[in-house]
């Protein structure tokens, strides 16, 4: 069945533990969590980016799902969304918008043809992390901009399945708890120095590291809750 706030696949079994996760999920959607991030990471996102939002630059969305952050970084350039997932580009927010069904690591694009990627919480997604870089590397232009936000998955409440302390958890009920939220794909190895490390061997330059804290208690425990890396693909001779 699909989670009909957040469009999840979750299953059958373990009753408890999803519903747990629904009730948190629809909470958060209640109060405008959900909103307000996507308003303040479009933000960032522009921050980051700049000048690149100029007419007739190519920004590519991977991983857009219904195109929440997608639709607020409309403008004068070209807009793609680009999802793995046919459920959501089917209910786009925006209609108007140009895009593709398309998995992350084999994109159906020339090579230097997009100015700017923004990949928003999907890295962890991704089992071949290595093969993401090297493939957005080929398809973004030398000196083009690569914008990933990357969820902290060793926050004391993991942003994903709201569950506390994932990280420390038996394999065992750890895939159990990933399988009721709907993750199943959820790589629990993401790191950021594994990140930057993957995408600096793959031409990709670190220029910017802004770290997250949403709520409270990642202000108290001085954790942040994930954060946002914008990557420039290193000009060749």
């Amino acid at each position: 069945m699909r989670d009909s706030t957040f469009g999840r696949v979750l299953p059958a079994e373990h009753r408890v533990i999803t519903s747990l996760y629904l009730a948190v999920v629809r909470t958060l959607y209640s109060v405008g969590f959900y909103e307000g991030r996507n308003e303040r990471y479009a933000s960032i996102v522009r921050s980051l980016v700049g000048s690149s939002l100029q007419e007739g630059r190519l920004v590519v969305d991977l991983g857009c799902g219904p195109g929440g952050i997608t639709a607020l970084l409309g403008g004068s350039h070209v807009l793609l969304g680009v999802d793995s997932d046919r459920y959501y580009l089917t209910r786009f927010v925006e209609p108007r918008i140009q895009r593709i069904q398309a998995r992350a690591e084999h994109l159906p694009l020339r090579s230097n043809c997009v100015d700017v990627f923004l990949a928003i919480s999907l890295v962890e997604h991704i089992a071949n992390q290595s093969a993401f870089f090297e493939e957005l590397s080929r398809v973004l232009k030398p000196g083009g901009i690569l914008v990933l936000q990357v969820p902290e998955l060793r926050f004391p409440i993991e942003p994903h399945t709201k569950w506390p302390l994932l990280h420390i958890w038996n394999p065992s009920i750890q895939a159990r708890i990933l399988s009721a939220t709907g993750y199943e794909d959820l790589n629990m190895s993401t790191t950021i120095p594994k990140v930057k490390q993957l995408a600096e061997a793959a031409g990709l330059r670190v220029q910017k590291l802004i770290p997250l804290k949403h709520f409270r208690l990642a202000i108290i425990v001085r954790l942040a809750m994930g954060y946002f890396i914008a990557f420039t693909r290193v000009r060749h001779a």
